[in-house]
């Protein structure tokens, strides 16, 4: 089960989804990350990356919502063959661009590249090559 407390007695899990339904889940997210998709910027060279990108008005604390400020989200997994490593991104009123695909998907990129270098995860795509 999913804590962010640390628990030196392993909590019983429970199975909510069939692992080929998960799996299902997972490669549909990757068609994001990839040509097409709405968050090319966080795909990683070597690896599948699956994720959701979000754009939404910030709410107007008198009522409504900002018709000029943002929220960019977004949040993936990596690899996406053996998933180890997950990331949620960020930005609270981007400037310059709205779109979550264009402001944190780059900031996931970056972020999640460099974990999975430090914990020496093992590609799962080749690298491209130049020709």
């Amino acid at each position: 089960p999913l804590t962010l407390i640390k628990d030196d007695k392993a909590q019983p899990s429970k199975r909510i989804m069939e692992h080929e339904q998960a799996m299902s889940i997972v490669q549909m997210l990757e068609s994001v990350t990839e040509q097409g998709g709405t968050a090319k910027a966080a795909a990683i060279d070597g690896y599948r990356v699956a994720g959701k990108t979000g754009t939404s008005r910030r709410i107007n604390p008198d009522g409504g919502y900002y018709s000029d400020q943002y929220r960019n989200v977004f949040a993936g997994i990596a690899p996406a063959s053996n998933p180890r490593l997950v990331g949620v991104m960020l930005i609270e009123d981007p400037r310059g661009q709205i779109y979550a695909g264009l402001t944190v998907a780059p900031v996931f990129h970056n972020v999640m590249k460099e974990a999975l270098r430090l914990y020496n995860v093992p590609l799962d795509k080749p690298l491209k090559t130049e020709n």
